[in-house]
């Protein structure tokens, strides 16, 4: 029995058919007479004249890690590496149209001196051969990686919690006498597509460009590609856990000098502010970048206030010791008049007065200081 409709589907799947085997047909012809005869260990360029230009897109996901003890930054990043092979050119008409084909790396020539120069990793150079090249009709190839880099960077912290680094990632050739590639300022990026933000640190700015290098091992001029960031560090969560507790203690400092003398919880009071800051410090100490190079202005700061705070403990046991054993509130007499004779007399409620202003100057000129070089 025929079924309606029979004929018309049995044609649809023959021509459907016929198209695939076509496409295929095409597409063995294109690895026949093109992809297979390349030799992959001779590369398209022979002299410094016809050198390959090399284009180089970076495109950063994440940041990871700065690390200010070993001066490195730790990111991940998509990139894509592309070149133009004239030898690689085909006519789109002669294969059914086929514009583009995915070719295993190791059948053709890619680039291997590519190396990234500040890296500390055990990756230094970028290797096509595990990966997919997509190959292009008018002899375009490039291929995408993913690269997760810990690089060289100068890490300046004395302004933190309000720093900010430049980092920079650096692509050069390696064999540049021999190796004969240039890189492609006009067609090569930095791109932020993929970017997720980081906790600490704010990408506040990106850019690249291409440069001259002279390299002293081979003594020649080369050309090397510099990707540079520019991060910001998150500071409200350090201003709200460090910076105003330390301002708070400070400020308890100076109420050392308004708790009545007579009361005896003076020097109480001031040893409890100080072995809270002591304590204070050893555990923020993990949180502090670790320099020995630069110290932070704000490791300053928190040395003058524990200094300032073991001074208020001094200066009250002086207070203590005048107005107990050395006050002057006695009335002399005069020895022809044998009236009583009115002195200036320094008591222990004088001394908290001027102490309590020079220990306010201590605390304002401290965090003036802070700030203002923080601020430039």
């Amino acid at each position: 029995m025929k079924l309606p409709g029979m004929d018309t589907s049995f044609l649809l799947i023959l021509v459907i058919t016929n198209l695939d085997l076509m496409e295929a047909g095409n597409r063995t012809q294109l690895f026949k007479n093109i992809i297979n005869r390349m030799d992959p260990d001779i590369a398209p360029f022979e002299s410094a004249t016809t050198s390959t230009n090399l284009t180089i897109r970076l495109n950063i996901v994440s940041i990871s890690d700065v690390n200010e003890k070993q001066q490195t930054i730790s990111a991940s990043y998509w990139v894509m590496i592309g070149w133009v092979d004239l030898r690689m050119r085909w006519d789109p008409l002669m294969y059914g149209n086929i514009t583009s084909v995915q070719v295993k790396a190791d059948k053709i020539w890619t680039p291997t001196s590519i190396c990234i120069f500040n890296e500390i990793g055990n990756d230094k150079c970028i290797n096509a051969k595990s990966n997919q090249v997509t190959v292009n009709n008018v002899g375009y190839i490039f291929y995408l990686y993913s690269l997760d880099s810990v690089s060289q960077c100068r890490i300046e912290v004395s302004k933190y919690p309000y720093d900010y680094q430049l980092c920079s990632l650096v692509f050069g050739n390696v064999n540049a006498n021999v190796e004969y590639i240039s890189f492609d300022k006009y067609f090569s990026n930095f791109l932020l597509d993929y970017f997720q933000p980081n906790e600490v640190w704010d990408l506040k700015n990106h850019s690249f460009e291409v440069v001259d290098y002279y390299d002293p091992l081979i003594q020649t001029t080369q050309k090397q590609v510099h990707f540079h960031v520019r991060i910001e560090r998150k500071s409200f969560y350090v201003v709200i856990s460090m910076i105003l507790p330390v301002i708070i203690l400070s400020i308890l400092n100076l109420f050392c000098f308004v708790v009545p003398i007579d009361s005896g919880e003076k020097m109480g009071f001031a040893m409890a502010i100080f072995l809270t800051f002591a304590v204070f410090l050893t555990i923020i100490n993990d949180s502090m970048p670790k320099s020995s190079e630069i110290v932070p202005y704000f490791t300053i700061y928190l040395i003058s206030q524990l200094v300032i705070s073991g001074l208020v403990i001094v200066l009250e046991a002086f207070v203590l010791l005048v107005h107990f054993h050395f006050s002057t509130n006695k009335q002399e007499l005069d020895d022809d008049e044998k009236q009583p004779k009115k002195r200036f007399k320094i008591t222990g409620a004088l001394l908290d007065i001027g102490f309590f202003f020079v220990v306010l100057f201590g605390n304002v000129f401290s965090l003036l200081y802070f700030f203002i070089n923080v601020a430039n």
